[in-house]
Parts: C-alpha cells; sequence; structure tokens
C-alpha cells in the first residue's frame, strides 16, 4: 500500500537545503557524573554533655530515688541520639545504678529472711538476753526475749512478774514479743484470738524445736484496756510446761 506524498513538506535534503538539527537536539555537553544519593541526616557533634545524663548518674547513686536515675538515663540516651550532644556514658551508668541498687534489695532481703532474726527483743529468732544470775521483779510490757520467770500473781490483770536465772525452777521462757496492729483495743476474745496466732507465728516453731517439745505449751501475756491506753500494744509468748504447776529447769531450746 502506497501514502500519497505531501505536497506541503518542506524541501527533501536530497536536493541541496540547509542541514539543521533536529528541534531540541543539544551539542555534546559534559560527561555526566556518578548519580547522586541522599543520605540520612546525623546531626553535628556537639561539645555539649546532655543534662539529663548528668542527673541520671546523681540521682543513680541515691538508693531510694535510683528509679528516677533509670527514666532520666532513658530519657537522655535518646536526647543524646537526636541532639549529638555528650554523656551516653553518664546515661548508662545512671541506668546501671538502678539496677545495681535492685540486686542489692532483693539480696538483702533474701539474708534477712533467711537468717529469721527479728529485733533484738521481740519476735522469732530474737536473740536471748544475757544470763539472769539474780532474781528480780519487771513490769510484764518489760520482759524480754530468753528471760525466765515466774508469775506469782493469782489475779487475773498481771503487772509484774519475777525474772529468775533459767537454770532454777520458773513457770516460763519468753519466747517472743509482738505488737498487735491498729489504733483501737478489740474486744476480749478478738484480742485473745489475735495473741494465740500471733505466737503460734512467733513462738511455735522455737518450741517444737525442743526435744521435750511434747511436754511444753504455750501461754501469752496480752494489754489490759488501762495498759492499751497507757501505750502498751505488745503481747507476750511464753513457752510453759505443758502439765498445769509444773516447773521448768532449764532453758529451751533456740
Amino acid at each position: 500500500m502506497s501514502y500519497p506524498p505531501n505536497s506541503g513538506s518542506a524541501p527533501d535534503s536530497a536536493f541541496g537545503g540547509p542541514q539543521y538539527p533536529p528541534y531540541g537536539a543539544q551539542g555534546p555537553g559534559p560527561a555526566p557524573g556518578p548519580p547522586a544519593y541522599q543520605s540520612p541526616y546525623e546531626p553535628p557533634a556537639s561539645n555539649k554533655t546532655n543534662g539529663l545524663a548528668i542527673a541520671s548518674l546523681i540521682t543513680g547513686l541515691i538508693g531510694c530515688i535510683s528509679l528516677v536515675g533509670a527514666i532520666l538515663g532513658v530519657i537522655a540516651l535518646r536526647q543524646i541520639k537526636e541532639r549529638g550532644e555528650r554523656g551516653r556514658g553518664l546515661a548508662i551508668a545512671g541506668i546501671a545504678l538502678f539496677c545495681f541498687w535492685v540486686v542489692l534489695s532483693v539480696i538483702g532481703l533474701a539474708l534477712s529472711k533467711g537468717s529469721g532474726k527479728a529485733n533484738t527483743n521481740t519476735g522469732l529468732g530474737a536473740k536471748p538476753t544475757p544470763t539472769v544470775t539474780k532474781t528480780h521483779d519487771v513490769k510484764v510490757k518489760k520482759m524480754r526475749v530468753g528471760e525466765c520467770i515466774n508469775d506469782n500473781s493469782s489475779a487475773d490483770s498481771v503487772e509484774s512478774v519475777q525474772v529468775v536465772p533459767c537454770n532454777k525452777p520458773h513457770d516460763g521462757e519468753v519466747l517472743a514479743v509482738f505488737r498487735l496492729k491498729g489504733l483501737i483495743l478489740p474486744g476480749d476474745s478478738e484480742l485473745q484470738n489475735q495473741a494465740k496466732l500471733g505466737c503460734r507465728k512467733f513462738a511455735r516453731p522455737r518450741l517444737e524445736r525442743d526435744p521435750a517439745a511434747d511436754k511444753l505449751a504455750m501461754s501469752y501475756y496480752y494489754p489490759s484496756p488501762e495498759s492499751w491506753r497507757a501505750g502498751d500494744h505488745s503481747v507476750t509468748c511464753v513457752g510453759v510446761a505443758a502439765t498445769d504447776g509444773k516447773k521448768l529447769t532449764r532453758r529451751l531450746h533456740a
């Protein structure tokens, strides 16, 4: 198939017409360089030390507020990365100090529970008082763990007892002293129940370690309404002979 010639076309170049480069064509230019790539933004290095990093280290040194130091350290690390500031080591140290205090607290708690020790004169595992060589009277609320006593009172309310050497006949040995919770004096039955449960918790384990545990029993002294109002909220647990009226003649097994 043929197409009719275009009568309006420019003269063919074969007839000697002027030669022109095609429209828009350009001459040779400089050689193209390597392609450009956009690199991620990197903040310029700064000589400034991040303030939160410094605060993290200082607060981390103080155990009770070391958590604050750890939080400041995390924030400081983020700011240092964004701003290019110094102090990354300080922030990490603040976080590490918090971890150190946590581990130290856990170890201390484990050791305190494992030792089974309480305050010097109260609770399970309290240290016995020095050996008593002379008999003397003492207020009930001032009895201490390890003292051997004779209670010669026949009244329901006892004000004082007699402390005697544990190798002499005695009614009982103080095994534990603990403080009742609350500010209001419970009713008598509830008070006795709390005293019984407390002595079972704090003194019963020691009583059961004694070779003659099956011949021993537990007694206790608890505050009267008058002594409660005077500030005495303590219960004293005493190991006694299971047979009524029988005396003990030695110290119970610690």
